[in-house]
């Protein structure tokens, strides 16, 4: 975020962007997503649970819109940003979802943070909560740190839910890497000055964001808006 920040004047969402043009804003890229999410939620006053808030910007604007919304995150320093952005606007608590105590939601939402949940745990807990689940996440088609794509379908089929609708996000995601990894070097002795980083950690931050984009070019990772019914 310091790089679009200095860049742009900005601060975007922690998710992936959609360009379907190269040459437009990070912010532009990064409100499509969101704009798509919120295309799948039922209408308000619906009452939605956020897994992962990021920076608390959508979950801001999804209460605006009328909806009961929850957010939760085990961020500690996420819940205190959320709070100093939007005060008593927004509905957060610190608890991890696989700790969170079920209450009924309408639908539970889960952007960029089901790769940190188990899909078997999440699903059973989801099941607990909500008949209608929505996930827009990274996934690999083979070994790998991110949820294996078919083993996440196959954990959501045993713990009762059905795939509703599922939409091929990759090729307009995958950019977002290349934003990030233009501008890495572009802003070298800024990320050293502001956030103490060293020549060879960008380094290293630049040579994985090569091996991440080479490993969307050869669909080793997808990513996927998914959404899921009972």
């Amino acid at each position: 975020r310091p790089v679009s920040t200095a860049e742009e004047g900005v601060s975007p969402t922690c998710v992936r962007g959609r360009w379907p043009r190269r040459a437009e804003s990070i912010a532009l890229a990064h409100d499509r997503p969101n704009k798509l999410r919120l295309a799948h939620l039922p209408p308000p006053p619906a009452r939605s649970l956020e897994v992962g808030i990021g920076i608390g910007t959508t979950l801001d604007r999804v209460s605006r819109l009328g909806y009961d919304a929850v957010g939760i995150t085990p961020d500690a320093k996420q819940v205190a940003m959320a709070r100093e952005r939007f005060g008593d606007a927004v509905k957060v608590e610190n608890v991890a979802f696989e700790q969170f105590v079920p209450r009924p939601f309408d639908v539970i939402v889960f952007q960029e943070s089901s790769q940190y949940i188990d899909a078997n745990s999440l699903f059973a807990k989801a099941g607990e909560i909500a008949d209608d689940v929505i996930v827009i996440d990274e996934f690999s088609t083979g070994a790998g740190a991110l949820h294996r794509l078919e083993d996440f379908l196959l954990a959501a089929e045993a713990n009762g839910y059905r795939r509703a609708e599922e939409i091929d996000l990759s090729a307009k995601a995958a950019p977002t890497v290349d934003y990030f990894m233009q501008r890495l070097e572009r802003y070298r002795q800024t990320l050293i000055t502001d956030l103490a980083l060293t020549n060879y950690q960008i380094d290293e931050l630049i040579a994985s964001g090569a091996l991440y984009r080479q490993r969307y070019a050869q669909s080793v990772y997808v990513y996927r808006l998914l959404r899921f019914r009972k």
